[in-house]
């Protein structure tokens, strides 16, 4: 996998193959944040889940990448070895000394099968109004459609809902949703929560009564808007406990 630089990226909305942009701030090691943008597995909301996160995120000292992950026609085995080929090249980068990965909806879920179902794991996630279940009743299932394809079946639903694929080995998690949220019921992140709890990975939820589903860093309920403040406070003390290791 290539790494490919962020500010000349010739984005498409529709990828067909996955794709890798960084934005180093300099040599030296720093944690890397690996950012997922969502979209339903139908297309990529690369300006306002990628772009925009990136930015924010480099002003607070880390490095970043996002991830164009294939849409739409998606060969679940070959997804999987590329997040895993990713996260090696990751993991043996001299300016990475820790890896974050954050994602919103859809690209929560990929960030979920990340730091559940690869060998190389992160050292946290940070899940944004994510999909998380392909199982019935609260699967969201244009996502499960997109991902899945003609393979749809009980079997690989329950195979890449990603509660059902939490371990002693996930990383810690940060979440948020929103009660109001009309197009990924809430109750996703409740239940990847309570996996998480009934494996004890520490694991930091934050609902909202408000807001509509996708908002990202948009300030349409500023009640809402400080995920952002409790995120970096989250980002602080796991980079602060990686460097105490």
């Amino acid at each position: 996998m290539t790494f490919l630089p962020l500010k000349t990226a010739n984005w498409s909305d529709f990828p067909t193959e996955m794709h890798f942009f960084v934005d180093f701030i300099d040599d030296s090691p720093r944690p890397f944040l690996l950012i997922c943008p969502g979209g339903g597995y139908d297309h990529l909301a690369f300006e306002k889940e990628g772009k925009t996160i990136a930015s924010w995120l480099k002003k607070l000292g880390y490095h970043v990448g996002v991830l164009a992950y294939p849409v739409q026609k998606i060969q679940a085995n070959t997804f999987m070895q590329n997040l895993e080929n990713i996260m090696t090249e990751l993991r043996n980068h001299a300016a990475v000394s820790q890896i974050f990965v954050i994602g919103f909806s859809a690209g929560a879920h990929t960030a979920g099968l990340i730091g559940t179902k690869i060998t190389t794991k992160p050292d946290g996630l940070l899940l944004c109004y994510p999909v998380v279940t392909f199982c019935p009743p609260y699967s969201h299932e244009g996502s499960v459609k997109n991902f899945l394809g003609k393979d749809i079946n009980e079997a690989t639903r329950h195979d890449f809902s990603i509660e059902q694929n939490v371990s002693a080995d996930t990383p810690p998690c940060f979440i948020w949703h929103t009660m109001a949220d009309q197009s990924v019921p809430v109750e996703n992140s409740l239940m990847f929560a309570h996996a998480l709890h009934q494996k004890n990975i520490p694991c930091e939820l934050h609902l909202f009564p408000e807001g509509r589903h996708g908002l990202a860093l948009l300030n349409e309920v500023p009640h809402t808007l400080q995920w952002q403040r409790l995120a970096e406070n989250w980002l602080e003390e796991m980079t602060k406990r990686g460097n105490e290791k």
